[in-house]
């Protein structure tokens, strides 16, 4: 089985469990060229309990052999798995679950839709007014049209997104927005980007004075407050110390080489962290972005978890908390069965943070 099947099969397997837990949920992205293929993430948005959806997904993943890192961030879950595969390789996932997605006071999606207007995928459910939400609104209202130049896929929308387009920007707005049903159609950056700027103004001002507005009052705060007022540590933090010979920059491409190939969103090499305030950086290693700081200080609000550094023989180890690739001739040698252990560290210090929600879905 390919790295990609072995990952779809989990996904079918937790999307099976939330079918039968009684639980109102639907895919809003990732699902992409499923049954070939899968996104880099699944988004699913949820109605009811957040954390009992959050521990089904937990126990599916890992009764069938997978190191679950559940990381939670404000009002999202970002739950991060990885296994062994069959060929030996590193492979892992990823599933967010949210109750909304929000811009400023404006919730782009809150709800699921009807049973009847869900798309019907394997056992997966596909909301379309969601997807739109989440692909589209969302970059709209926050970017303008940036978004879409750097990925003009985004604007290629299914018959069934372009049709439920027009009443999810009277609901946002409260008036109808034909020119940008038309400039999204023709993939019209031109006349998308003028339309946006008095459609940003409108559902703004709607939000303000719709229903629950202290909900979405504290709902926009608890945002700011994470993601850029005080965000935290979300990926790992990798700190580099051995120099900058031929031996620590092959290590270098080697580690670098292995994150990519996970499930994070990216991963950036910092060789000076003082062009940057503090912040800059925890805010990407909160948006899943794994950092190596190499040759320079870690910034602070970072912890570094795994360093990699001389010894006084001058060879090249790494280590993290309780793993040493010292003690470990496998290890030395084998970069992947570090990280895992690693992993596997990490998910039980993340599991007994989030113990209650593990134990939810277990009843």
């Amino acid at each position: 089985m390919g790295l990609e099947f072995e990952k779809i099969a989990a996904l079918e397997d937790v999307a099976r469990e939330l079918n039968d837990s009684g639980l109102r949920w639907a895919v809003t992205n990732g699902l992409g060229g499923y049954p070939d293929s899968i996104g880099r993430d699944l988004d699913l948005i949820v109605e009811g309990s957040l954390d009992l959806a959050v521990g089904h997904v937990i126990k599916v993943l890992e009764s069938a052999g997978w190191v679950v890192l559940p990381n939670r961030q404000g009002w999202i879950w970002w739950i991060v798995a990885f296994r062994e595969s069959s060929d030996g390789s590193l492979i892992s996932l990823q599933v967010d679950l949210f109750k909304h997605l929000q811009w400023a006071f404006t919730w782009v999606v809150d709800k699921v839709s009807n049973k009847e207007d869900l798309i019907r995928r394997g056992p997966f459910y596909e909301d379309p007014a969601a997807a739109v939400g989440k692909r589209f609104m969302l970059h709209a209202l926050s970017t303008g049209v940036t978004k879409f130049r750097e990925k003009p896929t985004y604007l290629d929308f299914s018959e069934r997104e372009l049709a439920v387009l027009p009443s999810l920007l009277t609901r946002l707005s409260g008036r109808h927005w034909p020119e940008i049903v038309k400039a999204v159609s023709s993939k019209d950056l031109t006349l998308l980007k003028s339309e946006l700027v008095s459609f940003r103004r409108r559902c703004f001002l709607k939000a303000i004075w719709t229903k629950r507005p202290i909900a979405r009052l504290a709902s926009a705060f608890q945002k700011q407050w994470v993601v850029n007022l005080f965000p935290r540590q979300g990926a790992p933090v990798i700190e580099l110390t051995s120099g900058d010979d031929g031996e620590s920059r092959k290590l270098l491409e080697k580690i670098t080489e292995e994150f990519r190939k996970l499930v994070y969103q990216d991963v950036r090499v910092v060789e000076d962290s003082s062009q940057k305030k503090a912040r800059h950086w925890c805010r990407l290693s909160c948006l899943q972005v794994v950092l190596v700081f190499a040759n320079t200080p870690v910034p602070a609000g970072l912890k570094a978890e795994i360093t990699v550094a001389r010894d006084e023989d001058d060879q090249i180890y790494w280590k993290s908390q309780g793993l040493d690739s010292r003690s470990n001739l496998e290890s030395t040698k084998n970069l992947k069965v570090f990280l895992l252990n690693f992993f596997k560290k990490k998910s039980s210090i993340l599991k007994q943070r989030h113990s209650s929600v593990i134990r939810a879905a277990r009843y």
